[in-house]
């Protein structure tokens, strides 16, 4: 037989047979078991074996095996759980208010996951020529970069560490970029082509919000227009340039300031701070109401605030009824004064239905009535029960409120710097008071539950 040598590549994907004349032609089967002496069990050419027994060829190296290459995985991918959703198709005669119906964008909350990284998968395994496992090769991961507010976790989540509107780009070579923008920017008016605005983050608007439209934020609100018969709302303050509201427009925050506010519903949890005039607006509540511009006034209406009210002018030389309560907490005497309400009305059916189950019992005890009458005196006493027991849960929130309302009663005060006018209806501590003439420069307070007014000196 003919001498025959077997090597292999460093890396086992190649194994080479050489063979040196003696005189002898070697047949396949003898190459075939030199090659497999030689531990080579994988991607043996048999052809070329056979070729060679054949037709031997001396002195040259000849590939006889070659491994099984490993495959490619899938390249890793990016699942989004929320993107901009397609324009709603309008059917017809389909109603459909066009306020919601506007620009899109994608609001995401701190700590929600916006979506997930996935990793590549590894191909299928290869051999090498000694029948070696060759490990599958991993696609590319994710073409994906995390820019500002979004963190990818350990479970390869992306979570968002702001909220606010979620942007999504992608370059030309297919990079997904992903950030959380924590300021929502309209530099228009709020109309029918932005539509309503609904954001978790800050808003600021280059312009004015339109009358019916709802502007709502977890942020600040800051407008460089007006408020127009709108809707605002914010978890923070409210900043305008004016307040148009229309008699429907309403306006809530922490704080609300705008130079001017005129026939709006006011709201605020701490600050209502307008610099110049507030003319018949209604502040449902407020810790203090204070207008500071220089000749501030404000003229009929109805205030309620907890601390203070100020203005430079409060009411008007033409009497114009001015309502403005201070010292209780006005939440917690609505609530007191619904309850009363709601008391004297279920007492009165009450009163009405007592009766009718009386008399019901008087006939059923001197002669058999009938079964509609029957089932009608159940639900008498049935009603009967449910009045007994919402009058007891009222009464005893009742007495709660007016312990709750004395604690909460505060030195509230009002301050005219300049001019207090006849027409203005003030209630300091549930105690009244109403000018029978014009006071300057004056601050009127509840001391020991009577109205005392002093002389306003202001601060320097």
């Amino acid at each position: 037989m003919a001498i025959i040598k077997i090597n292999t590549s460093e890396d086992k994907l190649k194994a080479y047979l050489t063979l040196i004349y003696d005189g002898k032609v070697p047949t396949e089967r003898e190459l075939l078991n030199t090659i497999r002496s030689a531990g080579i069990v994988h991607g043996i050419k048999y052809d070329v074996l056979r070729n060679l027994a054949l037709n031997p060829t001396y002195n040259e190296s000849i590939i006889v095996a070659e491994a099984t290459m490993p495959k490619k995985g899938k390249p890793g991918y990016v699942e989004l759980y929320k993107e901009k959703e397609e324009k709603k198709e309008l059917k017809n005669n389909e109603k459909i208010d066009f306020r919601e119906f506007a620009i899109n964008i994608v609001t995401v909350y701190i700590g929600e996951k916006i979506g997930k990284i996935h990793p590549p998968t590894f191909g299928e395994p290869g051999k090498d020529v000694f029948g070696q496992k060759i490990p599958g090769i991993p696609g590319d991961p994710a073409k994906v970069i995390l820019e500002k507010n979004a963190e990818r976790d350990e479970e390869g989540y992306i979570i968002a560490t702001a909220s606010g509107e979620l942007i999504i780009k992608k370059d030309i070579e297919g990079t997904l970029y992903l950030s959380v923008k924590e300021v929502y920017e309209i530099n228009a008016d709020v109309d029918f082509n932005t539509g309503n605005v609904k954001f978790p983050g800050k808003v600021i608007i280059r312009g004015s919000v339109r009358p019916d439209f709802v502007v709502e934020a977890d942020g600040d609100i800051e407008i460089y227009g007006e408020i127009e018969a709108a809707k605002v709302i914010s978890k923070e303050t409210v900043k305008a340039n004016g307040i148009k509201g229309g008699n429907k427009g309403y306006v809530k925050g922490k704080n609300i300031i705008a130079r001017f506010a005129e026939n709006a519903i006011l709201e605020s949890e701490e600050s209502i701070y307008i610099d110049k005039s507030m003319i018949n607006c209604k502040v449902i509540y407020s810790k203090e109401v204070v207008l500071d511009g220089y000749n501030s006034k404000i003229v009929g209406g109805t205030i309620k605030a907890l601390n203070k009210v100020e203005a430079y002018y409060i009411g008007s030389p033409l009497g114009v009824n001015t309502e403005i309560e201070v010292g209780v907490d006005p939440k917690l005497y609505e609530e007191y004064k619904n309850l009363i309400e709601l008391s004297k009305t279920e007492t009165e059916q009450l009163k009405n239905i007592t009766p009718q189950i009386n008399n019901l019992l008087d006939k059923a005890k001197k002669t058999k009535i009938k079964n509609e009458n029957i089932i009608y005196l159940k639900k008498l006493i049935n009603k009967a029960k449910d009045l007994k027991f919402s009058l007891e849960k009222k009464k005893k929130r009742i007495i709660e409120l007016k312990k709750e309302i004395e604690s909460s009663k505060k030195a509230g005060v009002v301050i005219a710097r300049k001019m207090l006018y006849p027409g203005i209806s003030l209630k300091i501590n549930n105690k009244q008071f109403r000018p029978e003439k014009a006071i300057s420069t004056v601050q009127i307070m509840n001391i020991d539950d009577e109205i005392k007014l002093y002389a306003y000196v202001a601060e320097k």
